[in-house]
């Protein structure tokens, strides 16, 4: 064998070997895409059941917290919905903390009792404490829903303020209540028909 012919079948050698590895190289590739795919719809998956898991333990708190403070677990859970989206662990830059959005001093007030940020974190003790708040501010505002909201998120203070400019709360909720309130009550309210709805 000539050196010429030695050449040439190292360069058919070499082009075979290439030719393999641009066949198996986009398999690989293909195969290792499938495996990302699949393992990151196994995990989505695994997050979504969790999360319904979630969801349907804190329906199932919301209900026996509302019972037993004589509420509307659809207004509860819409007011949960609207204040956290369900995040027991959410905070607010006016320093509210856990599901229902509750601040320090109003929390202890409600507990009798002095109660911590990690108090306010526990969902349970938060839903009791929010529940109780809404309890509240029914017997402050005559059971009248929109007060309520409008007093749950501008504090009650505001509303009375409100209440002195007229009785008629169509136009406390329109002239006097503050932008962000009313969206607000409007917010709440529908989650509210939509949480009646499922």
């Amino acid at each position: 064998m000539s050196g010429d012919d030695l050449s040439l079948l190292q360069d058919i050698q070499s082009r075979q070997v290439e030719m393999t590895q641009s066949v198996v190289t986009p398999r690989r590739r293909m195969f290792m895409w499938v495996g990302i795919v699949v393992a990151l719809l196994g995990a989505l998956t695994i997050l979504l059941i969790q999360r319904e898991q979630q969801t349907g333990n804190l329906r199932d708190q919301i209900e026996l917290v509302a019972a037993r403070n004589g509420l509307d677990a659809d207004l509860v859970q819409a007011i949960v919905y609207a204040e956290s989206r369900g995040n027991p662990r959410a905070f607010s830059s006016a320093d509210a903390f856990g599901l229902m959005q509750l601040r320090i001093p109003t929390a202890s007030e409600m507990a009798g009792e002095p109660v911590t940020r990690e108090d306010l974190f526990d969902p349970a003790r938060n839903l009791e404490l929010g529940c109780r708040y809404l309890v509240w501010l029914g017997k402050r505002f005559d059971g009248d829903l929109r007060l309520v909201l409008m007093a749950y998120n501008a504090g009650p203070s505001n509303v009375y303020k409100w209440q002195k400019k007229t009785t008629n709360v169509d136009q406390i909720v329109e002239r006097y209540a503050f932008a962000q309130t009313r969206a607000y009550v409007a917010k709440v309210l529908a989650y509210r028909e939509t949480m009646k709805g499922e």
